[in-house]
């Protein structure tokens, strides 16, 4: 069988099938009982020999001739996802004319899923990035329970710490048999590949060494090392280089607080960092946690603009108006920011301006219709709204007489004091 010419995409080679009386049935494989279909013959079915509508030039024979193509695996993926077609749709002219549901069982194996015959090309041949054995083990699936017109969709996953089966509808979490998950109507399967014996082996050499490791014991000066990284390198084949980008401040130093040091780091003995680094790459080397000075000064002063600012504003903040006063209408979403932001424990970044604009229809005058109080907007006194304009701008200023958006604004003359009152130079920040 020659190739033939013609446009190729990775993973499909196009042959032609001159004088090749195989190709009319390599695609055709099944379990020999239409009432028991199985993933493994999905696939047989989806990589299986295509015969294409048009002919191509061979170049061996350089004639048109049928030809094929054939899909095959590039790579083998760590997890992979197979969406089984529940859902069929028929047409006419361009028109659909009814859908229906496929609710035929599809068998699928909890272990041991061999996608090796899917990684040869028509020759035969398998690509240079599959080496090893191509076993996938099971690790969840979701059903779906209802019909064509609406439905639930329900998970099924594996525990990585008992490996039982638990059910997760919503908010229920019920533990569930294999025989519980074998019978499910599968809709999507995820599949993990199964690591080989070395792995394991390296898997479990590393755990144990860090759970032994005792660094005041060993009067080691202890390095550590990403949990994040560590978690990779526990569940995937390929964990690709040790990464610490989160802990190198703006400034181009390492900067880990005592928050990163608790819990995205854990302490590994020097040899076991240096094992890892030669393998894997990466860093750089976090000895004893190391804080920046020029990001510990931005954020003391961070947090005393914090303080300063929800002190001020605290001071100000009524639930009412002086008779004669007004309301200032402020986008709920940009006050959320502020709150966050002046918040201890949340400690949110700085917000921008103020976005009332989003309270605007594109004209930039018109109050967009249906807009909710404390759901959309909330409404601050004048002192407030010089505070918070004063320091982050922005705006328009929508003042009104009652706190309605959609109530009348005050007359013109007052608006025009205002405006004039309203900048950056008389408020104290």
């Amino acid at each position: 069988e020659g190739k033939v010419k013609g446009k190729r995409e990775k993973g499909v080679s196009v042959t032609c099938s001159n004088g090749s009386w195989m190709s009319s049935f390599l695609g055709i494989f099944g379990s020999g009982d239409p009432l028991k279909v199985s993933v493994t013959d999905c696939l047989h079915q989806y990589f299986g020999l295509e015969e294409l509508e048009d002919k191509y030039m061979c170049d061996r024979c350089q004639g048109l001739q049928e030809g094929t193509k054939k899909v095959s695996l590039l790579r083998l993926p760590e997890v992979m996802t197979l969406h089984i077609k529940r859902f069929r749709f028929d047409t006419f002219m361009g028109q659909i004319l009814q859908g229906t549901k496929i609710s035929e069982h599809v068998h699928f194996p909890l272990q041991e899923l061999d996608m090796g015959p899917f990684t040869q090309n028509v020759e035969g041949h398998v690509s240079e990035h599959v080496t090893g054995h191509a076993l996938y083990d099971l690790l969840a699936v979701v059903e779906h329970r209802g019909g064509l017109q609406g439905g639930h969709y329900v998970a099924y996953v594996r525990s990585a710490l008992d490996g039982g089966w638990y059910e997760y509808d919503d908010t229920r979490v019920e533990p569930v048999s294999e025989d519980h998950v074998l019978g499910l109507e599968g809709y999507m399967l995820f599949y993990r590949l199964r690591p080989d014996a070395a792995k394991i082996a390296e898997r479990e050499r590393v755990a144990q060494i860090i759970h032994d490791y005792k660094p005041e014991a060993d009067g080691d000066e202890a390095l550590h090392i990403s949990r994040l990284w560590l978690l990779r390198f526990q569940n995937i084949q390929k964990p690709g280089p040790i990464d610490h980008s989160a802990f190198i401040c703006p400034h181009s130093k390492i900067h880990v607080t005592d928050d990163q040091r608790q819990g995205k780091l854990i302490a590994i003995p020097p040899s076991l960092w240096h094992e890892l680094v030669s393998k894997y790459g990466g860093g750089p080397k976090l000895c004893t946690p190391i804080q920046c000075g020029q990001c510990l000064r931005e954020e003391a002063e961070l947090n005393r603009r914090r303080d300063h600012e929800h002190h001020i504003v605290h001071q100000s903040d009524k639930t009412y108006v002086e008779p004669g006063g007004t309301w200032f209408i402020i986008d709920k979403h940009w006050l959320a920011s502020w709150l966050a932001f002046v918040n201890e424990e949340a400690q949110g970044t700085v917000p921008g301006p103020i976005t009332n604009e989003r309270l605007l229809e594109d004209d930039a005058l018109t109050i967009k219709p249906n807009l909710e109080r404390g759901v959309d907007y909330r409404g601050v006194n004048k002192e407030v709204w010089r505070i918070f304009h004063g320091i982050y701008g922005g705006g328009p200023v929508i003042e009104r007489q009652r706190l309605d958006i959609y109530a009348n604004p005050p007359p013109a003359r007052s608006r025009t004091r205002l405006a004039r009152s309203v900048s950056p130079e008389t408020v104290d920040t």
